[in-house]
């Protein structure tokens, strides 16, 4: 009996704290209601607000519509008379511009008759003259103004332009190395200046760009050589007589006034051929451009690999230069050594198979020595 006092005791506990918890709980709902109501009332008084503002900017909307309308109604109907006379004026002046038009359409078909007139003519040149007179064709063509003819006139002129350039083109280079062996100067830079104004292929122009450098060297037009030979530098690294090319160049720009870009070639050449046989003369060039003491000179000559022996330069003429291979011709071999010249030096010795060193004459630049034969 005394035990279940406490149990009962504990129960009424509990249940009066679900009590007081049940009506703290009461009293929480009854507090968020109150709220919901009043936010409730809130909301609904600003959509009320809103519902006005609404209403007075529609009407407002409204009134500006018809104001614009109105407004566009008079504009459209003023911009009608204007647009009556400004079509007036237009259609004027369309006409005027057809006439034109016409004028100049009858202009471009009277020169286009006279370009097509003209490719016939510079066509007739190009096939029916003899020989090299039909050049006489290709430079009509360059001065014809091709931008009136059709495309196909066009490409038959270029294709017979391209295959005359082929067929004479490779007589005139002929020539030029004929010329250059024979060492005439004058004729060798006509004939191959002649064969580079044909615009022939890249391999080719830079062939005839070798031969004609080295003639205007030995004519001495240092300045006229120094753009061919340039070129053939610049476009052919590979070629096998690429670093005599760059003595003849460096050499050049010195006699043209330019020792700075005279020892800059010279520089570039032996970093790039430091085996070459024109070693001893590059060192020199590098040499003298730095301020150092440059070493003897070397024996000169005038050709590289292959070419025949140079004979002993004449003292009132140029420095005579031997034929010289182009690139991919085949190395000849040379023929016997002649006597060199006296010197207070003894020159170093030939290697075998090599020309005979000659002697320049006063005031002349010294020829590279030729390689040994390769």
């Amino acid at each position: 009996m005394a035990d279940s006092i406490p149990d009962a005791a504990k129960a009424l506990e509990e249940i009066r704290r679900e009590v007081i918890e049940s009506r703290n709980m009461t009293i929480k709902t009854d507090n968020a209601l109150k709220s919901l109501h009043a936010e409730l009332k809130n909301v609904s008084s600003r959509q009320d607000a809103f519902m006005r503002r609404t209403w007075f900017s529609t009407a407002a909307a409204y009134a500006a519509f018809t104001a614009l309308c109105v407004a566009g109604v008079i504009a459209i109907s003023g911009a009608r008379a204007a647009s009556a006379a400004a079509d007036k004026e237009r259609l004027e002046q369309q006409v005027a511009g057809l006439e034109k038009a016409m004028a100049a359409l009858k202009a471009e078909a009277a020169a286009q008759v006279a370009a097509e007139q003209g490719a016939m003519q510079v066509y007739k040149m190009m096939t029916s003259l003899p020989g090299d007179e039909r050049l006489k064709g290709i430079d009509a063509l360059q001065k014809l103004d091709q931008s009136k003819l059709s495309a196909f006139t066009r490409l038959a002129l270029q294709d017979r332009a391209a295959s005359l350039r082929l067929e004479v083109g490779s007589g005139i280079l002929d020539k030029g190395k004929a010329a250059f062996r024979r060492q005439d100067w004058a004729e060798a830079t006509a004939q191959l200046t002649r064969f580079l104004a044909m615009d022939p292929p890249a391999e080719d122009a830079l062939d005839a760009s070798f031969f004609l450098g080295n003639a205007l060297f030995q004519a001495r037009k240092f300045a006229e050589a120094i753009k061919p030979l340039a070129r053939f530098v610049e476009g052919d690294k590979k070629a096998r007589t690429r670093d005599f090319a760059m003595v003849l160049l460096s050499q050049s720009y010195d006699m043209a006034g330019d020792r700075e870009q005279g020892f800059l070639v010279a520089k570039e050449a032996l970093a790039a051929y430091p085996g070459s046989d024109f070693r001893a003369q590059l060192q020199g060039r590098v040499a003298k451009g730095t301020g150092q003491a440059a070493p003897a000179p070397a024996p000169p000559a005038a050709a590289p690999p292959g070419g025949a022996p140079a004979p002993v330069a004449p003292k009132p003429g140029p420095v005579a230069a031997p034929p010289v291979p182009g690139p991919g011709t085949p190395v000849a071999a040379p023929p016997p050594a002649a006597a060199p010249a006296p010197a207070k030096s003894p020159p170093p010795p030939a290697r075998p198979g090599a020309a005979a060193p000659t002697a320049p004459a006063p005031g002349k630049p010294a020829a590279p020595p030729p390689p040994a034969p390769r």
